[in-house]
């Protein structure tokens, strides 16, 4: 039922999330969300990326911040329906 128009989110952790953000908004055109966060080891508050992108996209997301961060942790995942722009209208 769910089809094959699912897309992928990913979540960066990263130093530079700025940079970061900026690249993936500009060179992937899509949007990025800053989630404020705490890490509980180091106790260092942090932004996190939340991105969503198409299947086809995520190479090139992972490449971007791989190039940027070579340090960053990024987190991948299946989101299963994506509604808004760039994605499925409702």
């Amino acid at each position: 039922m769910e089809g094959i128009k699912y897309s992928k989110a990913a979540y960066i952790i990263t130093e530079d999330a700025t940079e970061v953000a900026d690249a993936l908004m500009h060179r992937m055109n899509r949007g990025v969300t800053a989630i404020h966060a705490k890490g509980m080891y180091s106790g260092n508050e942090k932004d996190i990326l939340f991105c969503a992108v198409s299947k086809k996209e995520i190479v090139e997301l992972k490449e971007i911040v791989m190039e940027l961060d070579p340090n960053a942790f990024v987190i991948v995942t299946d989101a299963r329906e994506v509604l808004g722009e760039g994605f499925l209208e409702y």
